[in-house]
């Protein structure tokens, strides 16, 4: 809870001692409508608290809230107030792992709820969708060969 309060409110030297905090804490904590602290930090600009959140052991940037199913990704993209905190926010949560894939509760991807100037950010999500696409099916080749091989070795 005092990790939400500390990224509803923009407070970074709080997330980090939160953080680095004894007992460690969950972040990836959900409150009664299903948002993380990852969640309101992207929603309001927190950039340096998504900085951190992104870098935290555990963290899980693809959590969806109990209401618009929506990702931290989602919020970035509709509520920032200006495009280049919305590119810079959203590199960070993809770096951290978030999947651009993920749909909301209208069948939305994050690209999906972008402003029609907002090219960059679309260049940014399309580039992390085929990236995780490709992993994938290199992933899937890999075990594919590996069962193949096992087969002839009997």
């Amino acid at each position: 809870k005092q990790l939400i309060y500390a990224c509803t409110m923009d407070q970074p030297h709080l997330v980090k001692e939160l953080l680095n905090g004894s007992p460690p804490v969950n972040v990836n904590y959900r409150n009664g409508v299903g948002f993380t602290a990852l969640h309101y930090a992207a929603e309001k600009d927190a950039i340096e608290c998504v900085k951190l959140l992104a870098s935290a052991s555990g963290i899980n940037p693809n959590i969806q809230d109990n209401v618009e199913k929506e990702t931290p990704l989602h919020k970035a993209i509709i509520n920032s107030s200006s495009s280049d905190i919305a590119y810079n926010i959203a590199k960070l949560l993809i770096g951290a792992g978030a999947d651009p894939r993920i749909v909301n509760k209208n069948k939305k991807r994050a690209a999906d709820l972008t402003e029609h100037d907002e090219d960059d950010i679309r260049r940014l999500l399309l580039q992390a969708t085929l990236a995780i696409q490709v992993k994938e099916e290199l992933a899937e080749q890999k075990q594919e060969e590996g069962e193949a091989s096992d087969c002839s070795s009997d």
